[in-house]
């Protein structure tokens, strides 16, 4: 009995050391370079956050016919809703008929819960205060609006 206990109690140190090497290098190995890639890309994460938001808070003041001057930069303008179209995927308010050459303001299906219902015809005619990034799409200028924040009617 004494040889049998003492090749069991040799099988479950071996056993015991197995696994504490198993763990150790495990540790070594998998865990701390998944722990440092995650605080890497979190710290790049954060610093895109706050460039990010320090370009939202440009806000400048732009006449809504000089916005081809501002492309890339985050905006306010104002002027009349002269026209708009609904096609159930996108409504576009325009600033001007010729809406090919002028701004306008783009909502997409996705937001139109944000808004006033049927958003062609509630701001249509009526002056507004709009604010976003100015982006070049097919040629013609927009502000995405994802938000009514971005879009107020002025008395």
């Amino acid at each position: 009995m004494n040889g049998k206990l003492k090749e069991f109690l040799l099988k479950i140190i071996t056993i015991t050391v197995a696994l504490i090497l198993i763990l150790f290098f495990t540790n070594l190995w998998i865990i701390k370079p998944l722990i440092n890639i995650k605080t890497i890309y979190k710290n790049d994460f954060k610093s895109d956050i706050k460039s990010y938001t320090f370009k939202e808070k440009e806000n400048i003041k732009i006449d809504w016919k000089d916005a081809n001057k501002y492309v890339g930069k985050y905006v306010i303008t104002e002027g009349l809703i002269v026209s708009s179209y609904n096609n159930g995927k996108v409504c576009y308010l325009n600033f001007h008929k010729d809406y090919k050459n002028y701004l306008s303001l783009i909502i997409f299906s996705s937001a139109f819960k944000k808004f006033p219902l049927n958003p062609e015809k509630y701001y249509l005619g009526k002056k507004v205060r709009a604010e976003g990034r100015i982006k070049v799409y097919n040629e013609r200028l927009e502000i995405i609006l994802e938000s009514s924040d971005q879009i107020k009617v002025m008395q």
